[in-house]
């Protein structure tokens, strides 16, 4: 083996963050030093400097979960997601668009979901992605209402309001997720355009042109004839929050609604869909 160098560090730093991506369970750092010490051909007492290093650089860090350490991706600094969502932690006084195509979120570090951490977060984003900026069947850049079921953070409702949405209603019922998704609200000057409703979405809400809902599936499964008649003709439906092998039930359940299917994605082995009403 190899002695690895600050430059052979550097060198291979989006080698080492891709380890990290494609694992479908949380790290420790000793099982993390461990899978690069095998992809890079290094010593163990190397990849765990290459992760100290990389903690320092503010690119990994330490998360202290259920009495375990993990490594994780840093969400402390601005993290693009899907190329076009930057999200950028509070106080670092990036404005809402970055100059060069990408748009940027304001979110502050809270405990709520929605940070990007998480699988289906970044799947929601890519959806939206494609629904907003690459589906010619229907143009949502226009003035739009749309709907986020279970806002968490509030990332959601926020980016596709970004995107072009004329406005939003964020429906949640988790008191921690309400405090937060309304500074988040605020920190991105969309307080005129987010309505923010403590309660959870139990009848059709009239017209929309998109709905987002990152739940499990049994609660998409319950909230399948709602969300059919609050769209419009052209409407769309975002969801996550689905394990793949929960696919095919929600593919099943949706076309009998009237649904097909214009997009999916997968990543560690959950599953996001774009879904257009028929």
């Amino acid at each position: 083996m190899k002695a690895m160098t600050l430059s052979d560090l550097y060198d291979a730093k989006e080698k080492i963050l891709k380890i990290l991506e494609c694992s479908d369970i949380r790290l420790t750092p000793l099982a993390y030093a461990e899978k690069i010490s095998r992809e890079l051909n290094v010593s163990i007492r190397d990849a765990l400097k290459a992760l100290n290093q990389l903690v320092e650089d503010q690119e990994l860090s330490y998360h202290y979960i259920y009495g375990s350490t993990y490594i994780e991706k840093n969400f402390l600094k601005p993290v693009c997601i899907a190329e076009k969502f930057v999200l950028v932690p509070l106080g670092l006084n990036q404005g809402t668009d970055s100059g060069s195509g990408k748009i940027n979120i304001m979110l502050e570090s809270g405990i709520s979901f929605g940070s990007g951490r998480h699988p289906t977060t970044r799947l929601c984003l890519e959806a939206i992605k494609w629904s907003f900026f690459k589906n010619s069947s229907c143009d949502l850049t226009r003035p739009g209402k749309g709907a986020d079921i279970g806002t968490g953070s509030g990332v959601l409702a926020i980016a596709m309001c970004l995107s072009g949405l004329e406005s939003c209603t964020a429906y949640e019922i988790d008191p921690v997720s309400l405090n937060e998704a309304e500074k988040n609200i605020k920190s991105n000057h969309l307080e005129d355009r987010i309505t923010l409703v403590d309660r959870p979405m139990t009848e059709p809400e009239h017209r929309l042109s998109c709905i987002c809902a990152n739940l499990r599936w049994p609660t998409l499964k319950n909230l399948a004839d709602i969300i059919h008649e609050s769209l419009n003709k052209k409407g769309i439906v975002i969801l996550s929050g689905i394990r793949e092998w929960e696919a095919c039930d929600l593919e099943r359940i949706y076309s009998h609604k009237g649904f097909k299917i214009l997009w999916h994605g997968n990543e560690k082995q959950w599953a996001g869909f774009v879904l257009a009403r028929q």
